[in-house]
């Protein structure tokens, strides 16, 4: 149920909890707010928890969400790191391996 989460509804729900609202997540990444809505509660649905309390005028983390908030964040940015990589290898940039 894990394996189909993607780079797109971690770094939605990460824009979510920053901004503290799903209209002005969806207006930082350039979508209608009913697809930042789906693209969560489809999130919520895989991992099957609620990160968000939506009882309220503006949607509130939830201890769950608190907890893998900074998990989704490294997620997200590791995941953007490793396409940008290979984007840059496809474009013939030689590979650098990091020290790590």
């Amino acid at each position: 149920m894990l394996d189909g989460i993607s780079l797109d509804q971690l770094t939605t729900f990460v824009t979510a909890a920053e901004t503290g609202s799903f209209s002005a997540a969806g207006r930082k990444l350039g979508r209608a707010q009913s697809v930042v809505s789906q693209n969560l509660a489809n999130l919520e649905t895989q991992l099957g928890i609620q990160l968000f309390d939506r009882s309220a005028r503006y949607p509130v983390l939830t201890a769950a969400g608190r907890a893998l908030l900074a998990d989704a964040r490294a997620v997200a940015e590791d995941l953007a790191k490793l396409k940008a990589r290979a984007r840059g290898l496809g474009r013939g940039l030689k590979p650098h391996p990091e020290a790590g």
